[in-house]
């Protein structure tokens, strides 16, 4: 074997052993994600179980994404400095272990109590995860990437919420946290297996200050704005549908919505992280908001026309998965990689601000107006503000 051949035999294992790397901690994502997203959308449904209301749900949801704001200041900036791992095995090992307090709630405030626990994995996880991704892509395949990682929720969303509602329904909600400790606990495993790259060699810095130069940016603006409008929508699905769904239709397993929500979702982050390489990511965004705005508005039309459930499922799906993935490369590109564990935090603690806004300005308009109308006004608002980012966006130059 000449040289040349060894050095390609070596390029190509260490490409198989990137490949199996990558694959391990998506595999280990999307067990810590069915716990977290099943954990989501059969909540509130225990929350009713427990004697709670509709408000109670916003305002226990609400200070769930509080918690994980908090939390993040101190989780995001740890990844850049000490490295992506630790953040990342405490974020799996909250997941799993919140799922068996669940088992111990008897009431709404010991529910909302293990829920801030529970916030842990998602101020740590979910801020390594996006970062350790980036970190892995070669750096013309950043959205491609991202979109793989992204569809790491999309199938967790599609498995978990689904899983769960038929173990409810077959067993009990203490028979589904069980099952949801034990799936916890494989993701915790395979998250030990992975690989990730030592911990940065920039100063240690302190918290606010790594946040401060981050919000510096000021091109990274438009798209938090993004981020803002797809999570507010997204919000509002997450903790309202499923319990909407089953109060005006007689559709046996109203978490199916979630599961068209997912499949076209990941046609969704596949295609626009490709696209959004190739063309440019406002290309992608703004539609995509635009798309979701819609999906959410015409729920309002449910108890009339149940077939609206899967034109909304469809819409939101491909608006949501495609929007996100396309902003977190977008958020990428502006900003510096010396600080992206913070800034992935930043965009973490945007999404989980808007869906618990989002989650609490529902509660509290549906106490008056009716989950229909909220549907309808959330959804057009996010539509209206798609549009005139779109109308007002400025054409590119072409060059001779």
């Amino acid at each position: 074997m000449n040289s040349e051949q060894a050095v390609l035999t070596t390029d190509q294992a260490g490409q198989q052993k990137h490949r199996a790397n990558v694959f391990l901690f998506l595999t280990g994502s999307v067990f810590s994600f069915v716990t977290f997203y099943s954990s989501m959308t059969i909540l509130p449904l225990y929350v009713y179980e427990l004697g709670g209301t509709e408000f109670d749900t916003g305002v226990q949801t609400t200070l769930f994404y509080l918690a994980s704001v908090l939390m993040r200041f101190y989780f995001g900036p740890l990844t850049d400095r000490k490295g992506r791992k630790i953040p990342l095995l405490i974020g799996a090992f909250a997941f799993s272990t919140s799922s068996l307090l669940f088992i111990f709630c008897d009431s709404v405030w010991t529910l909302t109590l293990a829920r801030i626990y529970n916030a842990i994995g998602l101020a740590s996880f979910f801020s390594s995860g996006g970062s350790l991704m980036a970190d892995l892509a070669p750096p013309n395949r950043v959205g491609t990437y991202i979109g793989l990682y992204r569809l790491t929720y999309v199938l967790a969303l599609l498995a978990g919420p689904l899983l769960a509602l038929s173990v409810i329904k077959a067993h009990s909600f203490q028979a589904w946290f069980l099952i949801s400790f034990l799936i916890g606990l494989v993701s915790l495993i395979l998250v030990c297996l992975v690989k990730t790259p030592g911990k940065s060699t920039v100063s240690e810095s302190g918290s606010l200050s790594r946040f401060k130069t981050v919000l510096q940016e000021k091109a990274a603006y438009p798209v938090f704005m993004g981020i803002a409008l797809t999570s507010i929508a997204y919000g509002v699905l997450l903790t309202f549908a499923v319990l909407y769904i089953s109060k005006y239709t007689q559709i046996a397993n109203p978490g199916i919505y979630f599961t068209f929500f997912s499949l076209v979702g990941i046609a969704g982050n596949l295609g626009s992280g490709y696209l959004s390489d190739r063309f440019g990511r406002e290309v992608i965004v703004w539609p995509s908001v635009i798309l979701i705005g819609i999906g959410v508005g015409i729920l309002f039309f449910l108890p009339w026309v149940p077939i609206i459930f899967l034109i909304s499922s469809i819409a939101t799906g491909i608006g949501f998965s495609g929007g996100l993935a396309a902003l977190a490369a977008w958020l990428v590109d502006v900003t510096s990689k010396d600080n992206r564990g913070t800034v992935i935090a930043l965009q973490e603690s945007t999404i989980d601000t808007s869906i618990g806004l989002g989650s609490f300005v529902f509660g509290a308009m549906s106490g008056w107006m009716g989950m229909g109308g909220s549907f309808a006004i959330i959804g057009g608002a996010v539509f209206l503000l798609g549009l005139v980012k779109i109308m007002g966006r400025r054409p590119v130059p072409k060059t001779d």
